[in-house]
């Protein structure tokens, strides 16, 4: 459990908790469903350990009093799988006490600990006890679950679908992104569910997801379930797709390519040459973004023979951001010689982003010298954003320059407070007298400012 755990909180941190920041009224409660449980609970420590462990660190601010980020981690995962029965309702009603980002942390250990012990006692404290916050602590509490009892997590979300409406539509928006799919994932309840059994018992997770007669759900569940046998077995998940009805075999098409690139380009494109004509570039389009983090200069080779416009911008913005980590300036160059305009425009910030951090005055030197547009637009927003050491008066001169209104407020008010930083009563004349910056921009940075 300690490592799933390690591994799980920065994922965390990266982008789950800021269900944290919000406060309202609990949904009304569902009929809680008593489920036969069979699983075997695997604990992080002899008791011997535990019960030395517990009269050292006993308290959450004993654990976090302690020097050292890891060693903190682990305190907690030590000490929140040690609870027992009502311990862990009340360390959950001390998680508002917390500071923001401490709350969202403690919260993803607390709940994944309780879900391995009672997981209806975890998931009925989300619903009843957490107001809206309570929906972002149902997937960790649902993982949890699936990793180590996926029938129970599955019987579960059988009789309470209700609970996770807002975690399917949220996880549905997530996987199409952009251009749909293309192995982003689907974190809607059902999918996270067969993910989660796929990794024990693959056969037994695409058999739930065949059974399953909710709108889409066998579909999404299945998809899920052929990306992680891809990681490990991608020919074998290309075999099983005929379990994914038309409406969702794109994203298991995608899904597949983005595992496959990762270990035999030749292979994935042999096998997408074999999809629905309709389908393949979607698929190539997929493993070309992972084929950039292998062989970037494969990719980029490739990424140019995509047709559509849109699907090859879209790729190539990760390939060109692959290429930017070890060469920068000839990214760059590749970039503006074989991208449209709005290939261009989309991608520029990519390559930006690690130049400002190698050398970031070859960065603005190019920045400097472009035409103006859309093109330097970006570029220069790009820069400002990414370049955090110069001081702030020569970054608004050139946030000035941006021609999109949109993009000069943000760019603007990047660089604006960072001169409030360093002198607030400059930053706060600018923004009164500036004839760039919105008004709208004017009244959020002035609030800020409590004036």
């Amino acid at each position: 459990m300690k490592e799933q755990l390690i591994t799980g909180v920065t994922c965390l941190l990266i982008g789950g908790g800021l269900g944290f920041l919000a406060k309202g009224n609990s949904p009304a409660p569902s009929e809680k469903v008593e489920i036969e449980k069979n699983r075997a609970i695997q604990r992080g420590a002899t008791a011997t350990t535990s019960q030395a462990r517990q009269e050292k660190l006993n308290s959450y601010a004993e654990i976090t009093n302690q020097p050292g980020q890891t060693s903190r981690i682990s305190g907690l995962i030590e000490f929140y799988s040690n609870l027992a029965g009502d311990q862990f309702a009340e360390e959950a009603e001390k998680l508002d006490a917390l500071p923001f980002s401490e709350r969202v942390l403690a919260a993803y250990l607390l709940f994944s600990s309780w879900a391995e012990t009672s997981p209806t006692d975890a998931m009925e404290h989300a619903r009843t006890k957490m107001g809206f916050a309570g929906n972002f602590v149902k997937p960790t509490v649902l993982q949890s679950w699936a990793a180590s009892d996926p029938v129970g997590a599955s019987l579960y979300f059988q009789e309470n679908k209700s609970e996770f409406q807002m975690m399917s539509m949220m996880g549905r928006r997530g996987m199409r992104g952009r251009r749909g799919g293309g192995g982003g994932g689907d974190n809607s309840a059902e999918a996270l569910i067969a993910g989660e059994w796929a990794k024990q018992d693959p056969a037994a997770a695409l058999k739930w997801a065949s059974e399953l007669n909710g709108r889409g759900e066998g579909s999404r569940a299945t998809a899920s379930a052929l990306k992680v046998l891809a990681k490990d077995d991608p020919r074998k998940a290309a075999e099983m797709l005929t379990n994914v009805d038309e409406e969702n075999r794109r994203s298991a098409y995608q899904s597949i390519a983005s595992e496959w690139a990762k270990s035999d380009w030749n292979e994935t494109e042999g096998w997408i040459k074999t999809l629905p004509a309709e389908d393949q570039e979607e698929a190539f389009r997929a493993g070309i973004v992972s084929l950039a983090a292998q062989d970037s200069q494969l990719a980029a080779d490739k990424v140019l023979g995509i047709e559509d416009d849109d699907i090859r911008n879209d790729a190539m913005g990760n390939v060109v951001g692959e290429l930017a980590k070890q060469d920068p300036s000839g990214a760059m160059a590749w970039l503006m010689e074989n991208g449209s305009e709005e290939g261009k425009q989309d991608g520029v910030g990519n390559v930006i982003r690690p130049w400002v951090a190698q050398d970031p005055q070859g960065a603005l030197a190019w920045v400097s010298e472009q035409p103006v547009g859309p093109v330097r637009d970006s570029a220069v927003s790009s820069y400002i954003f990414n370049e955090q050491s110069g001081p702030a008066t020569p970054k608004i001169e050139l946030a000035e320059t941006i021609t999109d209104e949109r993009t000069r407020d943000r760019a603007l008010g990047i660089a604006v407070f960072q001169l409030i930083g360093e002198d607030q009563e400059a930053g706060a004349a600018y923004v009164e007298e500036s004839d760039l910056l919105s008004e709208r921009a004017k009244d959020r940075v002035l609030r800020r400012l409590g004036r």
